[in-house]
This record gives C-alpha cells, structure tokens and sequence, in this order.
C-alpha cells in the first residue's frame, strides 16, 4: 500500500498522501522561547485530521532533511514538482533504513506539540468559549424536542420523560459549571473587553476573531458583525454578530439596538486593543461611556 510522506519545510508542512497531490500545510508560532529548532511549531488541527484520516495499513514517512535530499536527487527535481507516482517510485527505490514509519510515534507527536500550544491562557480560552457555544445549542435542542414530547402516564414513555428530564438537569448544571470557568478565564485574558460586553460575549468574540491579537486589529465595524450567521448582502445584511448578546443590550428598545450596537462595537474595540497591546485598566472610561449612550438611546424613544 502506498506509503504518507510528511515533509517539514521550514514553517509548512508537505503532506503526499496515496496517489493525491501534496497539500501544504502552514506550521504555528514556535511553542516557546528560546531554540525553535528544539521546541518546535504547533501543528495546525487541518494536518492532525489529515493523517488521521489516513488508512491504518498505510505508514506514515516522516521526511527529515538527509531524506529529503536523497528523494530530490532520485527525483531529479524538486518534491513539489513531482507526480505521486514519481515520488512513490523513488520513495521505494530508497534504502529501508532511511524510512520512518512509526505511525502511532508520528501522531503521538503532533498531538503532544498541539497540547503544548494549547496550554497558553488564550487558546484555552477559545477551546472555553466554542465548547460553552456547542453546549448552549445542544442545550437549547434539547429543551425545544422536550416541548413536544408527550409522556404518556402508565406508560414507559412517562419513565423516559423523567429520564430525560434528568439528564438536561445534568446538562444545564454541566454549562453553568462551563460558564463560571469560561468568565473566570475571560476575565484575566481581557478585562477591558469584558467590562464592556460582558464576560460570555467578550469570550464569544475572542474566539470568533481567533484570539485577543487578531481580534484587536479589526475595526469596529468587523467586530460589530462579527459571529453572524447572516451574509450581508446589498439589500439587507445583519446588524451585529455575536455582540447581540452583550450585557445592557436587552434594556435598549428594539428599533435603536443597531445604532447602540455601533457605539458598542467602537468601544470594544477600544477595550480590546487595550488588553492586546498597552494593558491599560480602561474599563471605568469605556463603561461610563457605554452607560451615557444607553441612556441617550433610551430617551430618544420617549
């Protein structure tokens, strides 16, 4: 069976597996201080599924630098250049010493490089906030099928109600548990941010905009739509994203959400730039602030 060559170039990773072109992978930041040689680079989640996906009795060929030479001198070209089948066939003409194929070593691995890069504050709190988000739709699935179950009494359908009944109990105590460790983390992460939105819709940003540092280079306008599940369009787009659900948002009347929507979303902005680059505590400002505009738009519809 054909073999999975991963070559590592530099800051990619080349992966050729069966008879398919090669696809590139882009490599992480460098896993910690000092030799990136030694530490490493974070393997992206795209390159663990695609060697997961590859067929057990398959082995994977890990391509050091000594191996690759030898495959381009047999190749006669560059690795990127050649058909599967040329670099198969010179795969095999290779000696059986310089192949590595420990699949099990290769995953082990990159799954340990992976754990190391998400031991870092802010991608613990992105994996918080996209399991908190997943538990709140299963959560809300869940409560909506129960509305039209009919649990018959005397019948095993009324000792599957009470069954299932427990177990949201369950679910509900698990996502509030989730919740308070998620707003404890956001909080140290982005305190300004969170002042401003709240500690769930900070954290909802954070990990839609893929961490604090992307996140404080958008504009207001980007942050203001960002989560939304709607694609703007020269008719009618969404006014905002995953900010609808910020603290103070619900005590605004309806047709003025928009505009207090705009406000918020500068002054996040503002906020998260603060926790990304200068850690400045601005959040009495921007909460003053915040709380002026409220009112304003609430005065407005009187």
């Amino acid at each position: 069976m054909p073999a999975t060559l991963v070559v590592a170039r530099g800051p990619s990773v080349l992966v050729f597996a069966g008879h398919s072109p090669a696809r590139a992978f882009a490599l992480g930041p460098p896993l910690g201080p000092g030799d990136e040689a030694a530490v490493g680079r974070a393997p992206p989640a795209e390159l663990l599924r695609a060697l997961e996906r590859v067929d057990p009795a398959s082995p994977i060929v890990v391509c050091g630098a000594p191996l690759l030479q030898r495959l381009q001198a047999e190749l006669h070209r560059p690795l990127r250049r050649a058909t599967p089948e040329e670099w198969h066939t010179a795969l095999a003409a290779l000696p059986a010493p310089e192949l590595k194929a420990e699949r099990q070593q290769v995953l082990d691995r990159a799954r340990a490089d992976l754990e190391a890069a998400l031991r870092s504050p802010e991608e613990i709190l992105v994996s918080l906030a996209r399991e908190e988000e997943r538990l709140e739709r299963s959560l809300g699935r869940e409560e909506r099928a129960s509305e039209t179950f009919i649990a018959v009494e005397g019948t095993v359908l009324a000792e599957y109600a009470r069954a299932w009944a427990a177990a949201r109990s369950a679910l509900r105590e698990h996502h509030e548990g989730l919740l308070r460790r998620l707003e404890a983390a956001t909080r140290r992460a982005v305190p300004n941010l969170s002042a401003i939105v709240g500690a769930r819709t900070a954290a909802r940003l954070v990990a839609a905009g893929g961490g604090v540092a992307p996140l404080a280079r958008m504009s207001a306008s980007r942050l203001q739509l960002l989560g939304s599940r709607r694609r703007p369009s020269a008719e009618r787009g969404p006014r905002y994203g995953a900010i609808y659900r910020a603290d103070g948002l619900d005590d605004v009347p309806p047709e003025r959400r928009a505009a207090f929507a705009r406000s918020l979303a500068a002054l996040a902005a503002i906020a998260v730039r603060a926790d990304a680059l200068t850690h400045a505590d601005l959040a009495p400002r921007l909460v003053r602030r915040r709380d002026l505009r409220r009112e304003q738009l609430r005065r407005r519809r009187s």
